[in-house]
């Protein structure tokens, strides 16, 4: 990795300039404190994360990672403090992120499984927990860049990147309506010099297991100040997709059981949720070239291809055959999914005026998911140009043809239902 000194957007960050953080010798302490201690504690989160952002997963000092992998294959994680189970579940979850510099991919990267499984203990619900995670992923992001700005100019890179997590965690409301007992006291108009105000009261709203989880599951492969970034952004996209894909599965059902009008407001509701996603495209738009050359080169194995929300998306709509799915899905060697996708229960009913609604519907919801895939493409030309993406993917060329494909072939123009 390219040394540097700068601190900040294009350099290192704050936390890798922490010497005590560097060295391990506090993250094993307290590991073995945990484990020798005979009543029940919380685990020691906090100085073994510290560690790993301060140096980088890949960097991160043998005999704590070594620890953490026996204490995960003995599958005797302990209940945290006071016993709850819910603290047990979270630590199963987190400890294979830990271990899997050589062998990782995208979702133990992003400790996906991890979110979802948080999310589904939260109180409210999974749609609420889901939400709810995605405003304190963007609360995080936002605290760590606004802190990293402190006396910067107005025109710094940084200050950018910390107008741009503003916005995004100011529309949350749009991206995450479950989250509105949260987003609805944000200011309407947040100034970018209370930007850390705005995510520590985002961040004190949300339930402690999803505040932690947030903290937690930012486990970066270098020490680089963008890969922040890049790992919230990523972690956010996949909640969004997971919610799509819950409405589409829902839409389904309630086609199948001769309720259009329900399936109509689940598909309106995915659209709306990705029709927000532009607030975190411009997030993404604050990365160096530079810092995704180091990122890319350090998150081998680690590709966007791999996200199984982005593709149970795509199934539940209508699922390419076979022959025509491209080389590096199918080099995920993907079962097919049973039952029907939203697309084969729409023309399973014959379609016509009944379901003019849903069919309007469905087309805005192609349209968005297709602006959103240009979009990606038209960022990842701009950032990494042609060359391969993360986790060898073709890159910018895999996502231009993305995103020539519609969600649902048959209805789009052309289509035979069109």
């Amino acid at each position: 990795m390219r040394v540097t000194t700068n601190v900040g957007v294009g350099g290192l960050s704050p936390r890798a300039l922490d010497e005590t953080a560097r060295c391990p010798s506090s993250a094993l302490s307290s590991l073995a404190d945990w484990q020798e201690d005979a009543r029940p504690a919380a685990f020691p989160f906090r100085p073994i994360v510290r560690h790993y952002q301060a140096v980088g997963r890949g960097q991160v000092d043998a005999e704590l990672v070594k620890a953490l992998r026996v204490l995960a294959e003995e599958g005797r994680p302990r209940r945290g403090r006071g016993g709850r189970a819910a603290d047990g579940l979270i630590l199963s979850s987190w400890l294979p992120c830990t271990f899997d510099q050589e062998d990782g991919d995208y979702d133990s990267y992003g400790a996906i499984l991890l979110l979802h499984r948080v999310a589904e203990t939260t109180p409210g619900g999974p749609d609420a927990g889901l939400d709810l995670q995605q405003v304190a992923l963007l609360a995080d992001l936002l605290a760590f860049e606004a802190a990293a700005a402190a006396g910067r100019g107005r025109r710094s890179r940084q200050e950018v990147r910390v107008r741009a997590c503003l916005r995004a965690l100011a529309r949350a409301g749009e991206l995450a309506p479950g989250a509105a007992g949260v987003t609805a006291r944000f200011p309407a108009a947040p100034a970018a010099d209370r930007a850390g105000e705005l995510a520590r009261l985002a961040l004190d709203a949300v339930p402690p297991a999803v505040r932690l989880a947030a903290e937690i599951t930012l486990l970066p492969m270098t020490p680089l100040h963008d890969e922040v970034m890049f790992i919230r952004s990523i972690q956010v996209f996949e909640l969004v997709y997971r919610q799509v894909a819950r409405r589409l599965e829902r839409a389904v059902a309630a086609l199948a059981g001769g309720d259009a009008a329900a399936a109509t407001a689940e598909v309106r509701d995915a659209t709306a949720r990705v029709a927000a996603t532009g607030s975190l495209y411009r997030v993404l738009t604050t990365m160096p070239k530079e810092s995704f050359a180091v990122i890319r080169s350090s998150t081998d194995g680690r590709s966007a291809i791999q996200s199984r929300a982005y593709r149970e998306v795509e199934r539940l709509s209508a699922p390419l055959p076979t022959e025509q799915l491209p080389m590096e899905l199918l080099r995920l060697d993907e079962r097919p999914r049973p039952g029907r996708s939203l697309q084969e229960e729409y023309l399973a009913t014959g379609g016509g005026p009944p379901l003019d609604g849903l069919a309007a519907a469905m087309a805005g919801l192609d349209k968005a998911w297709q602006a959103m895939k240009r979009t990606h493409w038209g960022i990842a030309l701009k950032i990494i140009g042609r060359v391969p993406g993360t986790g060898g993917s073709s890159g910018a060329d895999y996502l231009r043809e993305a995103a020539e494909r519609p969600l649902f072939p048959a209805l789009s123009p052309g289509g035979k239902h069109a």
